[in-house]
């Protein structure tokens, strides 16, 4: 694989498992979209198109280097599609330690000020702040994520 594309693997990897907008957040067509690049990556890598990725296979691909074993969380000694797709655990790891980062007070609120870190929450931060206090608590914060969940539903039987 040209250097390229391993240096925009590894961003892309870094992006999609680490993303600034935490998983539980996304809506459906954006986890359609990151599915669809795990796939697409996961082919490229698979070499010998067995759906198994070898650690000989991910060399050169630092994220995945470093982060094997983690993410071969059956310790099979090789991953699978679903190794590369975040639990329902680890989206609610994400969503706790997210909210912990943005509560900068610890004070179990994210004002606007804490927000301003975080440019999507900032631009939904009057929809998440349901209650009108100046403040988004972690209900508050999953509410707008499933709001963005069925907006993104509603808006794709439409078409």
């Amino acid at each position: 694989m040209h250097r390229c594309c391993r240096s925009t693997l590894g961003i892309v990897l870094g992006l999609a498992l680490s993303a600034s907008a935490p998983a539980w957040a996304q809506t459906s067509a954006e986890q359609q979209s990151y599915q669809l690049r795990m796939k697409q990556l996961f082919q490229r890598l698979d070499r010998n198109a067995d759906q198994r990725l070898q650690r000989q296979e991910v060399q050169g691909h630092a994220y995945l280097e470093r982060h094997f074993d983690r993410l071969d969380r059956s310790q099979r000694g090789y991953l699978t599609p679903d190794d590369l797709m975040p639990t329902q655990a680890q989206r609610g790891e994400r969503a706790t330690r997210f909210f912990s980062q943005a509560d900068r007070n610890s004070d179990g609120r994210i004002d606007r000020r804490e927000a301003e870190s975080y440019s999507w929450l900032l631009r939904q931060f009057s929809s998440a702040d349901r209650n009108g206090d100046g403040n988004v608590d972690r209900q508050e914060l999953d509410g707008l994520a499933e709001q963005r969940r069925r907006q993104t539903s509603t808006e794709s039987r439409a078409r």
